[in-house]
């Protein structure tokens, strides 16, 4: 019994500090520099194209209350909170990603008669490709989890939670089933784990593997930019032809349009749209409607939000398993 009552203590005691240290962790979305830039180019985005014939001041229109105290919005708070609260049992494969490298690193070294393509200290050039490397396959498999997702039946209950949002705020982001959160993150792992064995086959020295999966210099930038406005009411369009390579707030807020939702999967880059024929580009600011197709709203209670999906997802797995009985 004591040692329950101590594990429980060390999850409080884990579970608040990370809640703490959430403005000051560079790592969180929360970031207090990220929130900062985000209340900076909402004022841009303001001006540009809100402020002309408007009554409303920039913090009423930043911080509408018909948004964040919205029943949809409250729902997004929770889930954050409840996904926090049980992640310590969806972080299977967590060591996923630094075996994989190691074991496909040391396996291609021993075929290549114990030696790496190259060795010895990396050059700036040598870290330049790995950060856009690894960032650009970390992105490739956003992108793949996300579209087999909305293309699935099976899977799609699971991924339209997020998709059910009435209204975006950057917490909405958050609004994601457990099982999107496991499938996503060992995807992601078992990419991003591969090129770094691969990368290691051929770069091998450098920095130490605490530091070699550790960088993310191009998600600090991605969540400076406006990551925090891709769930959001405000617009922001890079235009053209930068959208071809990165995917803007606006392009992603086009994405929650029942209309549109199998547009712009991408996270942060949009050259993956553009090759497999996803991308949209606004040409100009627009209106368009926020959640799921004719208005439904199954996950209208948190209860629902956690149970729904996984009693969809089993009743379209059961319906391909009889038509699958059917045909054989």
């Amino acid at each position: 019994m004591q040692d329950f009552v101590d594990d429980l203590s060390d999850y409080l005691l884990d579970t608040g500090s990370f809640f703490v240290s959430i403005p000051i962790n560079m790592g969180e979305k929360f970031y207090f520099v990220y929130l900062l830039a985000f209340v900076a180019l909402s004022y841009l985005s303001y001006q540009l194209y809100y402020r002309k014939g408007s009554r409303t001041g920039f913090l009423r229109f930043l911080f509408p209350k018909r948004i964040y105290f919205s029943k949809s919005a409250r729902i997004d708070y929770a889930i954050f909170l409840i996904n926090i609260l049980i992640s310590p049992l969806v972080l299977v494969g967590a060591g996923l990603q630094a075996w994989l490298s190691i074991q496909i690193g040391n396996q291609l070294i021993a075929i290549n008669d114990g030696a790496a393509v190259f060795q010895g200290n990396w050059s700036t050039s040598t870290y330049v490709i790995f950060i856009i490397g690894y960032t650009l396959v970390a992105d490739l498999s956003v992108y793949i989890i996300h579209r087999l997702h909305h293309k699935s039946d099976i899977l799609w209950p699971i991924h339209s939670l997020h998709h059910s949002a009435k209204v975006l705020t950057p917490v909405t982001l958050f609004r994601k089933h457990p099982l999107w959160n496991l499938t996503a993150r060992l995807f992601n792992l078992t990419l991003t784990g591969t090129f770094q064995g691969v990368f290691i086959f051929f770069a091998l020295g450098g920095p130490s593997f605490e530091i070699l999966f550790g960088l993310n210099t191009l998600y600090v930038a991605y969540n400076f930019f406006g990551a925090n406005l891709r769930h959001s009411h405000v617009w922001l369009s890079w235009g053209k032809p930068l959208s071809y390579i990165f995917i803007s707030p606006a392009m992603h807020q086009i994405h929650h349009d029942p209309n549109r939702m199998r547009k712009n999967y991408g996270e942060m880059f949009a050259i993956w749209d553009w090759m497999f024929g996803t991308l949209y580009i606004p040409e100009k600011f627009e209106t368009f409607e926020i959640g799921l197709a004719n208005g439904d709203d199954p996950h209208n209670t948190v209860a629902k939000a956690y149970l729904v999906p996984l009693v969809d997802s089993w009743l379209a797995l059961r319906q391909k398993l009889i038509r699958t009985g059917r045909n054989t």
